[in-house]
């Protein structure tokens, strides 16, 4: 019986002194290519150049997020399997995105006669650490220069 409070104690002083984690610091977009081509949805793979404020290493598990492209719906960008992230470090997140054709054309002719373009990603992130994981909200919203690191081949 004392074992069981010790027990229970120790778990009371351990999720008390747990801090909630800052949001990740959204940085760049590097390496862009073309992973598959369709007439109506097209996958793009690229990293994503993100800043942990945390001073503890936590774990990224899954990623939905909506992706906006001078404020149309450009399309969802998923991340799937687990990433390590060292504490207080920059780290690249490899991502991928299926985006709606039927969208992005909207946008193709600012693509190509604008250098810098109004991005918006809108989602949420699972990530955690001893096997807790949250949601965590992601919000951004920028200019960028799109064309920057695409590769079509």
């Amino acid at each position: 019986m004392k074992a069981i409070k010790n027990i229970l104690l120790l778990l009371a002083i351990g999720f008390a002194s747990c801090k909630p984690s800052k949001d990740l610091v959204y940085h760049s977009v590097q390496n862009c290519r073309v992973q598959k081509a369709g007439l109506t949805q097209t996958t793009l793979c690229m990293d994503i150049r993100l800043y942990n404020p945390n001073k503890h290493m936590i774990k990224l598990k899954k990623a939905d997020v909506e992706v906006f492209l001078n404020h149309k719906r450009l399309g969802q960008m998923t991340v799937n399997g687990k990433y390590k992230v060292a504490s207080a470090d920059t780290f690249s997140l490899p991502v991928l995105l299926d985006v709606d054709l039927k969208n992005a054309l909207t946008n193709a002719f600012q693509l190509l006669s604008k250098k810098d373009m109004t991005v918006r990603l809108a989602g949420t992130i699972k990530a955690g650490r001893f096997g807790m994981y949250k949601k965590m909200p992601i919000s951004y919203e920028g200019k960028q220069d799109i064309l920057t690191g695409l590769k079509l081949w």
